[in-house]
């Protein structure tokens, strides 16, 4: 089975409705659902943001469910004047900020590798669907990166296409595990572009607190026309994950695991 990971709730909620998932009795963390896709079974679970709380989930949902590969999917910033919103990324490699970011030079972790197989299926399925996509490489971040500067300094000083804040943690602990894993984010943000401030409008487990956010949008209301762009932007990127994913797991070829040749190919080249 294959496991679907989010960090936010609006970045699965399309997903979920479209799968028909229902809530596994089991365990309490993550939130974990169960339904199917292009007539497959898939888990949908939610980590909440940051590092801490994706590799704890990421780790339990192993622990638990013993998924074939996990797809870490969500919300990315562009670092490149070429992404723009709406633009589906395939990475083919992760790297990692492990201090947050402040004025001195920019060190990356060393990076992880995205399974060929699983990004060669991405790919084709994307094309399937007509989605407009990229392959390229993602950079996880400890904290929101909202200020067009800095992320053009990101994207100046390393060779990553988009940030985010959690894919990098999902595929430490996957590949640890020996479970392959591939990263599909959709792009809210431009390079150019700066986010409204939402402070404590999500909590932590990745659900949004809608009384805060309520208060928040009184008492700020001039922000209101950038959050409404911001939340339209969201609820198409989440429904383009929600359309990618589908098409990704009914690609799925029932005899191959990712990473290794399926068992009809491997009795060919033996002849």
């Amino acid at each position: 089975m294959i496991a679907i990971i989010a960090a936010l709730d609006v970045e699965l909620s399309p997903l979920e409705r479209r799968a028909k998932a229902k809530r596994c009795p089991s365990p309490p963390w993550p939130p974990t659902r169960e339904g199917t896709l292009a007539g497959r079974q898939v888990l949908v679970a939610r980590t909440g943001m940051g590092s801490a709380r994706a590799q704890e989930a990421t780790s339990a949902l192993i622990q638990h469910h013993s998924p074939e590969a996990i797809l870490s999917i969500g919300l990315a910033g562009s670092l490149t004047d070429e992404l723009r919103v709406g633009h589906l990324v395939i990475a083919r490699q992760v790297y990692a900020l492990h201090e947050p970011f402040h004025e001195g030079p920019l060190a990356a972790s060393n990076g992880l590798a995205c399974d060929p197989a699983l990004v060669e299926l991405a790919v084709a399925a994307a094309r399937q669907r007509r989605l407009a996509f990229r392959e390229g490489v993602s950079l996880t971040v400890p904290q929101v990166i909202d200020q067009p500067e800095v992320k053009r300094r990101i994207g100046d000083s390393l060779p990553v296409e988009m940030v985010e804040m959690e894919s990098y943690w999902v595929g430490r602990v996957a590949a640890d595990q020996g479970i392959p894993f591939l990263i599909v984010r959709v792009i809210l943000d431009e390079l150019g572009d700066r986010l409204p401030d939402l402070p404590n409008t999500v909590d932590e487990t990745g659900a949004i607190a809608r009384s805060r956010a309520l208060r928040h949008l009184l008492s700020r209301p001039g922000q209101i026309p950038a959050l409404v762009r911001l939340a339209v932007n969201t609820r198409r990127a989440s429904q383009r994950l929600a359309v990618f994913a589908e098409a990704f797991v009914g690609s799925w070829p029932p005899r191959i695991i990712p990473g290794v040749k399926n068992e009809r190919d491997s009795t060919e080249n033996r002849r």
